[in-house]
């Protein structure tokens, strides 16, 4: 049994080298997310934040990209910088929630490992 036990271990090492060795991109989805949080981080109104995290992962990102993707992220990154802007307090601290919470994942420079779903 040690035979067919370390066979399945070398088969699954051998899987995990070709993932890593794989090129990981966002998909256009999660890039267009990305941006959205990058235009909170832009937000003067929502306090000094380190955007260097997530200025790195849309510049990166972003060689990959076709023009519409660009755009459409220059758009939702515009839009979430204005309404971040001109909110309210209830909103202004909903969308510093939103920056310092869920839009870490980007603010760390880091990406979903993944390539499916372009």
């Amino acid at each position: 049994m040690s035979g067919l036990a370390n066979l399945i271990a070398i088969a699954a090492l051998a899987s995990t080298g070709a993932a890593l060795a794989a090129p990981t991109h966002l998909t256009d989805s999660q890039y267009l997310a990305a941006a959205h949080c990058q235009g909170l981080f832009d937000s003067r109104s929502l306090g000094a934040a380190d955007a260097s995290g997530i200025n790195a992962v849309m510049k990166s990102e972003g060689a990959y990209r076709t023009p519409d993707v660009i755009d459409r992220a220059d758009q939702a990154r515009g839009d979430a910088r204005r309404s971040a802007d001109h909110a309210g307090a209830l909103m202004k601290g909903q969308f510093a929630s939103e920056r310092d919470g869920a839009c870490q994942v980007w603010a760390h420079g880091a990406a979903p490992m993944t390539t499916a779903g372009r």
